[in-house]
């Protein structure tokens, strides 16, 4: 072999190794990224709406890299204004529920009103089950804070779809309409699947009155619990992710692939054929040495750690295959005489994961022979800025910096009063959306493992060595050729 020849193998070899030196380091090094912030009004505090589309584009679900900046380029005070307080409190209690003869307001045949606003049965009106019942009165006067779930008990004989309206009210008199909802239990490849539980979200009533659609098939309800929060504190719209198209399937499974470091905080199942039915579990998948990570603590889904207390023995059962238990589910779509019903959206923690999986006890393909796609909704975050300097003002993240990082409310805003909102003027951002990966042609068997991008440098310099190991045996190959001569 020639020493030219050898010469140029290891300036082929040299640049091969450069290249891909160039690409790890873009792939691993985190990329500065900022938006324009738009501000109306004359300041000095300007609160900002920041959009979940960050999340990916962030080095951490909590956003501590978020960085505010003037025109100048200069660091800006600014505080998180999405903090709670520290004072709520969870409360589930079982409460009276008194059947009506009718659907008028007024027939309150089976009860009488106490002079604290209670309600006692009479024992001298008879209304028993076997004559249907079109409405009842549900006294929730003693639940303190605002009511956030109610939980119906009935026979287990009970199979079918039971709708109705809801109806809140403070004197009995004047009645508020709180939305339409459905209880459903029905036997399904002999599982009792059930969904007795709607949301009340944050209502406060001191009487809630339910109206069957269909009295003549409605069931008897055995009992009625109240989950409540004390707190004044009313949680913003969630903000909902485009569609995330499925990552791979099993035969009774499907993944999806979430943005990196976007908090979880509901999850849509997004059936596409109607009269679909199935129970589904959904689980996170994460590494033996990986902990889930939660974005900030809050509470826009203070129901979800009574629903975790109330599946305590399933989640323990779940997380020894470095799983993560996180909700439990009948879902629907079912096209019924009076319109559709669809099962509600699921709440999950509000942490952050690669990779959700929806697991099913029969196979994935009875939920369409398409196959669904998710969306997960975020609660969005809130800053305040204190603006200094020309505008505009930059929105910036996604590297870390040890300046600049967020004050507390309190120190941002000196001798605020805290039970009252802060008054700051508007200002708006824009950031581009996550881009869904492209759902593959046919579903696989197997997921595909998860990157590792610490391995990437220890991979790249494994090959560094041995590049080094090759040119140094050539090198001393050519001298001993060159001895020989």
């Amino acid at each position: 072999m020639s020493i030219n020849r050898l010469r140029m193998k290891l300036l082929l070899l040299a640049a091969c190794a450069t290249v891909s030196a160039v690409v790890a380091a873009q792939a691993i090094t985190p990329q500065l990224k900022h938006a324009v912030i738009s501000s109306t009004g004359s300041g000095p505090y300007f609160q900002l709406d920041i959009p979940t589309s960050i999340y990916p584009g962030s080095l951490h679900p909590d956003l501590h890299d978020v960085r505010v900046r003037n025109a100048e380029g200069d660091l800006l005070s600014f505080a998180w204004a999405d903090t709670e307080t520290a004072s709520a409190k969870l409360e589930s209690k079982t409460v009276s529920a008194f059947p009506l003869k009718d659907m008028q307001s007024s027939s309150f045949s089976s009860f009488r009103q106490n002079a604290d606003g209670s309600l006692t049965a009479l024992s001298q009106v008879k209304i028993t089950r076997q004559n249907p019942v079109p409405a009842w009165i549900i006294d929730v006067s003693k639940i303190k804070g605002k009511l956030l779930q109610a939980r119906f008990s009935i026979s287990e004989q009970v199979d079918g779809m039971f709708g109705f309206t809801l109806e809140g009210s403070n004197d009995l008199k004047n009645w508020q309409s709180l939305g339409s909802e459905q209880l459903v239990q029905l036997r399904h490849q002999g599982s009792m699947l059930q969904n007795l539980g709607i949301r009340l979200h944050h209502v406060s009533a001191q009487y809630l009155r339910l109206r069957w659609t269909n009295p003549a098939d409605a069931p008897w309800l055995d009992s009625v619990s109240i989950d409540s929060q004390q707190e004044v504190y009313t949680p913003p719209v969630l903000q909902w992710s485009k569609p995330i198209p499925v990552k791979a399937c099993g035969a009774n499974y499907c993944d999806y692939s979430i943005p990196d470091n976007t908090p979880i905080d509901s999850l849509r199942l997004l059936v596409s054929e109607p009269n679909t039915l199935l129970h589904i579990t959904v689980l996170a998948q994460v590494a033996t040495t990986t902990a889930p990570v939660s974005s900030y603590h809050h509470r826009h889904s203070p129901l979800y750690p009574l629903h975790v207390l109330r599946h305590q023995k399933r989640n323990a059962e779940v997380q020894i295959d470095q799983q993560v238990w996180l909700n439990d589910s009948l879902v629907y779509k079912i096209n019924l005489q009076n319109g559709e019903v669809k099962s509600p959206d699921l709440l999950m923690d509000g942490a952050s994961y690669k990779t959700l999986r929806l697991q099913t006890d029969s196979p994935f393909s009875k939920l369409g022979k398409t196959l669904p796609e998710i969306q997960i909704a975020s609660l969005p975050r809130r800053l305040i800025f204190l603006a200094r300097g020309k505008p505009p003002y930059q929105l910036e993240w996604g590297v870390e910096n040890k300046e600049g990082a967020a004050l507390s409310l309190t120190t941002l805003i000196p001798k605020m009063d805290l039970s009252k909102p802060v008054q700051a003027d508007i200002s708006t951002v824009e950031i581009a959306d996550y881009v869904a990966p492209q759902v593959a042609s046919k579903p696989v068997e197997k997921v595909p493992t998860k990157e590792h991008k610490p391995w990437l440098w220890a991979a790249l310099g494994v090959g560094l060595l041995l590049l080094g190991g090759m040119v140094w045996s050539l090198l001393k190959s050519m001298s001993e050729d060159k001895a020989k001569t």
